[in-house]
């Protein structure tokens, strides 16, 4: 593939909404009506070879975010705890917790180009999730990236005379789907070779096909998806009265980040650039 693409066929121009005669009927009005039958067209072949006008299958643009959902699940437990409620004295004790935070995520394409591209796309903070997921444009199955990190900590816990003391882990699991759009298309400078009567001087003409075809396109999506799951604890204090006073712990250190996605659009040519003069 020497373009930024793979070459553009007929079949991928009718996957965009122009059958060949359809264009056909395009150009040659561009032109003038001076053609004279589908020979006088050529896509990547034949005369169109002898110029250097090609056309390429390319995405257009940046993958943009079409829609995005997200989930929290908490549960606890306890995971320690004790009566002080019969005792005058109060009771130190430190409490030593290990646990792992872990963080999946996916991306997969749920409507596929119509026509072939050979090429990839990334999406940073996919569905959510810290991660950058590359994916090719061909690619049937999952894109999958995950981390996970053990961590661990202790408290010095004081229980008061009359107090009852536990903690809780708290488990949160938050799950994240987003939907994203990429656009495919030509490449802005893709060109269909006409030849025909003469036209302003000129039997060949170059016509961009972009501006000739209303810039023909196509749109895939995707869908991302993560699962975060982390830790916290928090200290339950059962007073003498009846009263409950929650607190939560310190953590450990860490913090992660997530990404954004923008999108962008393309620039405009002229319809045509003439051939070297040549007698049909």
């Amino acid at each position: 593939m020497s373009g930024p693409g793979p070459k553009t066929t007929w079949e991928d121009l009718a996957n965009l909404g122009w059958y060949k005669q359809q264009a056909y009927d395009r150009f040659n009005s561009w032109r003038g009506g001076t053609m004279e039958g589908l020979g006088d067209m050529a896509l990547n072949e034949g005369f169109a070879n002898d110029y250097g006008w090609y056309s390429y299958n390319v995405l257009i643009g940046s993958p943009r975010i079409a829609g995005n959902s997200s989930d929290n699940i908490e549960s606890s437990s306890i995971v320690w705890m004790y009566d002080n409620s019969q005792n005058l004295q109060e009771f130190t004790a430190t409490w030593t917790e290990t646990w792992t935070n872990s963080v999946t995520a996916s991306l997969s394409i749920s409507t596929h180009a119509g026509i072939s591209l050979s090429q990839s796309i990334s999406i940073p903070g996919v569905g959510g999730s810290e991660f950058s997921i590359e994916i090719s444009t061909d690619s049937t199955k999952e894109e999958t990236k995950q981390s996970s990190h053990q961590l661990s900590t202790s408290w010095g816990i004081t229980v008061l005379p009359g107090e009852t003391v536990y903690i809780e882990r708290v488990r949160m699991v938050t799950t994240g789907q987003a939907i994203y759009n990429q656009d495919y298309g030509l490449s802005s400078d893709s060109l269909v070779a006409t030849k025909g009567r003469i036209y302003e001087g000129h039997y060949y003409w170059g016509m961009y096909i972009n501006e000739t075809l209303n810039y023909p396109s196509g749109t895939m999506s995707l869908v991302g998806r993560s699962t975060e799951e982390s830790y916290t604890f928090r200290i339950v204090r059962q007073k003498p009265d009846g009263r409950r006073e929650v607190e939560y712990l310190p953590p450990p250190e860490g913090k992660s980040t997530r990404g954004r996605l923008s999108g962008e659009s393309g620039a405009t040519f002229p319809k045509m650039v003439p051939g070297i003069e040549k007698k049909l």
